[in-house]
């Protein structure tokens, strides 16, 4: 049977849902709901749901028993409600990044997941891509050794997105929480989840404030740069913009004591490929291409298979709920971003580091 879901915001990002619900398979949407009215009609129209069943109160949408579960398509500010009373309503719940715009509302998100047991899974789909995948097992087969060191960034040179997207009211913040949570999530992922302790921060926001178009209205960064500490002694240097005068802030990448791997290939640099590397590489069908082939190498790798990253994302979700399944990402891990997040702003308005504590759950 086809899994029944609702569609809680009708803003751009409702209509990628939507369309990777059908192409995928699996789901019927069934109904849809928009704080305007005439938006969720006009959406329920378009997506040929029941027009009894647009909605402008998601809660009279979750009084629908055969519902199983809700994207949550909402500005960044609207995530936290609807999730919660979706999932104290007994649906699983897809909710688009970033988890939530603030740490006591992201919290209280998983707090809801645990308590009812349904899936909160965060719309991270990069995390799906195979490349990602293999950087994982690369460390949890303890291949990279002792993670001391890694960078985490993304640049846009010019590429503030307007609209809701520059108002603490509706985005919680800027590009940190738009785009930077992306490679975050990435980083903290592939390093298994490390605890962060301690933040230091700057967050910027010079190049918008030039532009006639946010003068004066917009209230987010556009830049923001932390070194993050982990509980396990590493550290991380993150890098985000929407407007900066640079093509690059750098790259994305690892250094251990055993080898270091750069997600943005992946590459990994070895002293020698040999061992459980060889063997991981062969189990997963792919090809190794180490220069030199002896001795201290870069290691490149081909064969990953065509990856649509958005439809692996739903249909782990479809598969997960099926399978009564855990959520198949970690929203205690997702977590991580929100708690590192909440450090950059707080450290920068502080003009000092500043302890960032992970939230405990019975």
């Amino acid at each position: 049977m086809a899994v029944k879901v609702g569609i809680i915001g009708t803003g751009g990002i409702s209509r990628a849902h939507r369309g990777t619900y059908e192409k995928v398979g699996g789901f019927e949407i069934i109904a849809v709901c928009d704080i305007i009215k005439s938006k969720a009609n006009q959406a329920a129209e378009e997506w040929g749901v029941p027009k009894k069943n647009a909605f402008s109160s998601y809660n009279k949408m979750l009084e629908m028993d055969e519902l199983d579960a809700v994207s949550v398509t909402t500005y960044n500010q609207g995530h936290r409600r609807p999730t919660v009373a979706a999932l104290k309503a007994g649906k699983h719940v897809l909710c688009e990044k970033p988890m939530a715009a603030t740490l006591p509302d992201a919290t209280a998100m998983v707090r809801a997941a645990k308590e009812t047991g349904k899936i909160l899974q965060i719309g991270l789909n990069p995390t799906f891509d195979p490349r990602l995948q293999f950087a994982r097992k690369v460390y949890d087969e303890g291949l990279l050794g002792d993670i001391y060191y890694s960078e985490s960034a993304g640049c846009r040179r010019r590429g503030n997105p307007g609209h809701t997207f520059i108002y603490k009211k509706t985005a919680g913040a800027g590009a940190t929480v738009d785009i930077g949570v992306y490679n975050m999530h990435r980083s903290l992922f592939a390093m298994g989840y490390p605890k962060p302790v301690r933040v230091s921060a700057i967050t910027e926001d010079y190049i918008s404030m030039q532009d006639p178009r946010f003068q004066g209205k917009m209230d987010v960064e556009e830049f923001s740069v932390a070194w993050i500490r982990f509980e396990n002694g590493g550290v991380m240097v993150f890098k985000i913009s929407w407007a900066v005068h640079a093509n690059s802030l750098g790259g994305n990448f690892h250094l251990g004591t055993k080898a270091g791997i750069s997600l943005d290939g992946p590459v990994i640099y070895a002293d020698a490929y040999e061992g459980d590397l060889k063997k991981l590489v062969e189990s997963e069908g792919l090809t190794a291409e180490p220069d030199p082939p002896e001795g201290m190498t870069t290691i490149q790798f081909s064969g990953f298979p065509a990856s649509d990253n958005w439809a692996a994302q739903m249909i782990a979700f479809r598969e997960a709920i099926k399978a009564d399944a855990p959520s198949p990402i970690s929203p205690e891990g997702v977590l991580l971003t929100n708690v590192i997040m909440d450090g950059i702003f707080r450290s920068h308005a502080a003009g000092k580091e500043v302890a960032v504590k992970v939230p405990e759950f019975d």
